[in-house]
């Protein structure tokens, strides 16, 4: 169905836009624009909103990944460094990273761990100062199966930190 004329703030002709057969008028047009060309990187790291932002800004900016795959789940790189009681866990994450990588042709995968992780301090019951090592301890672990997975590809790893409410990222040697 065709949409009827009318005018909008944002600028969108409405008379370019077909709707399917039971697909209701849109509740917001974005004014970002698709962009077909993959850059062919992913980042992987926790799913915790109040990191979001600078998680891309960090991408956007010092890494130059424009657009980017992303995989936020709880304790992001986390998922790789699994205790045997969570191999299933493991499975999933190899499966959803391997059709990634396939499907969107990857050559770059970062992992990006955080200062004050819940996942962490559920998992630990510690502070988040006590979690750190334990987290650039599976971060490594993370970035090692990943290149037994796909030894060609290109890995980075960081810990992004937070003083008071200043965001600073540092990278990890694995």
């Amino acid at each position: 169905m065709t949409m009827p004329s009318s005018s909008s703030a944002v600028g969108v002709n409405r008379d370019a836009i077909t709707l399917g057969p039971n697909l209701p008028m849109s509740v917001f047009t974005s004014a970002k624009r698709w962009n077909p060309e993959r850059i062919g990187a992913l980042a992987l790291y926790c799913s915790d909103g109040r990191w979001g932002e600078a998680f891309d800004e960090f991408c956007h900016r010092h890494l130059q990944i424009p657009r980017y795959d992303r995989w936020a789940v709880p304790g992001g790189p986390a998922w790789l460094a699994l205790q045997s009681d969570e191999l299933g866990r493991g499975e999933t994450a190899h499966e959803q990273i391997d059709f990634l990588v396939q499907a969107h042709q990857l050559e770059r995968i970062v992992l990006i761990t955080h200062y004050g992780c819940a996942y962490y301090g559920q998992r630990l019951g510690q502070p988040a100062e006590e979690c750190l090592a334990v987290q650039i301890e599976d971060a490594g672990t993370a970035t090692a199966t990943l290149r037994r997975w796909y030894p060609d590809m290109r890995l980075e790893t960081y810990l992004a930190m937070r003083t008071g409410t200043s965001l600073s990222f540092h990278g990890l040697q694995d």
